[in-house]
């Protein structure tokens, strides 16, 4: 009866296991037994994970039949599902002997001019142009470390002693909200994306064209109680308009911000209402990580100082090979050569066909983006201060080399002293005047990977006008909910997680 009794309750217990959604379990290697870092788990629903230092992962089995296991430097395995249960939910993988031999093979002795000229003749004669179809994964962040926020409102007749008082503590409850919760975002997107070249008259040039075919997008909520660089002037103007005369308009006016020439209350609340409401996204513009990826990808077709291959702008040294997943590359290190040649950085070359399987560059010592130093003069400061990019080249089955993955990551320096009025549309313009002092670094951060390149039928892509462009842009798509962001394969970078494991 006891026996009977346990065999019910083991069977009881993996019943509710096969039906329940999130399980966590551990990747171990089979020779040593200890746990495997970055292995990938995919299962027949395209849901996945990937494995943390300590070898632990959690996966969603919710209807799964069949999980692949994969990891750099170890065989693959495919199990069941009821086999992952039976095992307790860890995976043995088995190292890869044929692999590791081949991190042995030394590359043969090639000079620097020979490497950088092949290499710079195969990038360009065989990068992928167009058409083609390609998923692409995207996600951005932005961070708002406020410095300095401060304000101070100047006595003005259109405001009450009460309602300037009144009108100063909010905008110091502002100031400090910001300060202290330093607004963050985010977004991800996952778009099927078509992309076809035309000739621009305008341009004189091919120009590529895009059509974005299905999309999903995410919005991640912020801790700014929806603050961005975008709407922070309109907020600001808020505090000061909501306490003036509801009933009037008024001019508001300053060397930095956009003159509003009708600004009242009325018209402010109903925009308001508008842009709380709205939960969409432009439909047409999420083809941008795709042409950001190709302006930071394919600097071997240009002449100028952007191009890393180019010896009039920048000198090149041959470093050690390294290994990246199961191959070794040539690695040539590179600096500024001329005061226009901003970037150091490194590429990993293919020893085979020589092209470039990854490079990364940033800002090299002394060096810097754009920058602008009014603050005296102007009360305007703005600073590119730092911008890292990494970025890999992949295959396709014809051989042709396309831009699978790209991370960039900048950090902008602002100072802004300025004064904004409101002058009331009336015949004795009386005025009010406030000014603004901000000082902030701005944190962003952005990847973009392809994959599933694949042809299409090119003759029905059509290129567009740039009033269709205009009204592309215009067609709007809801983000998705908490719970289908959840229930998506692509959710907290998965896709970017597997692909780079391969090379880590």
């Amino acid at each position: 009866m006891t026996k009977k009794l346990l065999s019910f309750s083991v069977l009881f217990l993996n019943i509710i296991v096969m039906n329940s959604q999130t399980i966590s379990g551990k990747i171990i290697s089979l020779n040593s037994s200890n746990p495997i870092e970055k292995a990938a788990l995919l299962t027949d629903k395209k849901s996945g994970s990937t494995s943390d230092e300590f070898g632990n992962y959690t996966l969603n089995l919710d209807n799964v039949k069949i999980i692949t296991i994969s990891c750099l430097g170890y065989q693959p395995k495919t199990i069941t599902k009821r086999q992952l249960i039976n095992n307790h939910y860890v995976v043995n993988l088995q190292e890869d002997v044929n692999l590791l031999d081949e991190f042995q093979l030394n590359l043969t002795k090639v000079s620097l001019d020979s490497l950088l000229i092949k290499t710079a003749k195969n990038m360009k004669e065989n990068y992928l142009s167009s058409p083609v179809k390609q998923d692409v994964y995207a996600i951005e962040n932005q961070n708002l470390d406020f410095k300095k926020l401060e304000f101070e409102l100047n006595a003005s007749s259109l405001l009450s002693r009460k309602k300037r008082k009144l009108a100063e503590k909010e905008l110091m409850q502002f100031a400090d909200n910001l300060q202290e919760k330093n607004p963050a975002f985010g977004t991800e997107f996952k778009a099927t994306v078509l992309n076809k070249k035309f000739y621009s008259e305008e341009r004189k040039k091919e120009v590529d064209s895009y059509e974005v075919t299905a999309i999903q997008g995410f919005k991640k909520i912020d801790i700014g109680n929806g603050v961005t660089l975008e709407n922070i002037t309109e907020r600001l103007q808020n505090v000061v308009l909501k306490h003036l005369n509801s009933k009037n308009t008024y001019k508001v006016k300053s060397g930095l911000f956009k003159l509003e020439d009708s600004l009242s209350m009325v018209e402010t609340t109903r925009v308001a209402d508008s842009i709380a409401k709205d939960n969409t996204f432009s439909y047409y513009g999420q083809s941008y990580p795709l042409r950001n990826i190709k302006y930071r990808s394919v600097f071997f077709n240009t002449s100028t100082e952007k191009n890393f291959l180019d010896q009039k702008y920048y000198e090149h040294q041959l470093e050690e090979n390294e290994i990246l997943g199961s191959k070794k590359y040539y690695v040539v290190s590179f600096n500024p050569d001329k005061s226009k040649s901003k970037y150091s950085g490194k590429m990993y070359i293919d020893p085979t066909d020589f092209f470039i399987k990854k490079i990364k560059y940033s800002y090299a010592d002394g060096k810097r983006g754009q920058h602008l130093n009014l603050k005296f003069l102007f009360g305007i400061k703005f600073s590119e201060n730092q911008h890292h990019v990494t970025v890999f080249y992949e295959k396709n089955t014809d051989d042709k080399i396309y831009t699978s993955y790209v991370k960039e990551s900048k950090t902008n320096y602002a100072y802004i002293d300025r004064p904004i009025k409101f002058i009331e549309n009336a015949k004795d313009k009386n005025k009010v005047k406030f000014n603004v002092k901000v000082e902030i670094n701005v944190s962003e951060d952005r990847e973009t990977f392809v994959n599933n390149i694949t042809d299409f039928d090119a003759d029905s892509f059509k290129k567009k006008t740039k009033e269709e462009i205009k009204e592309a842009y215009k067609k709007r798509t809801s983000y998705m909910t908490k719970e289908d962001y959840a229930a998506s394969n692509w959710k907290d970078k998965v896709l970017i997680n597997q692909y780079l494991a391969q090379y880590n």
